[in-house]
């Protein structure tokens, strides 16, 4: 049996979740987008890190009807 190409540390290696790594990877064309698991709620860690940081942020969560606010407030942040 032919072995298969291995992905490699990107795919198999979990995302950081300290929030000024996350930040400092980030920029205003790329948005930073959290996909929450049931118990998980880094909201205290994103005011923290606000701030520290003396930065505004907002938050949308994603619901029926969000998808157009959503778009919006990401096209608004871009132009920054």
């Amino acid at each position: 049996m032919k072995k298969q190409p291995e992905l490699g540390k990107t795919y198999i290696t979990p995302p950081s979740n300290n929030m000024e790594e996350i930040f400092d990877d980030s920029t205003n064309k790329q948005p930073i987008m959290i996909v929450l698991s049931p118990g998980a709620d880094p909201m205290t860690d994103i005011r923290n890190l606000s701030n520290l940081k003396k930065i505004k942020f907002e938050s949308l969560s994603l619901g029926q009807g969000q998808a157009p606010k959503a778009i919006r407030e990401i096209k608004r942040a871009q132009e920054a």
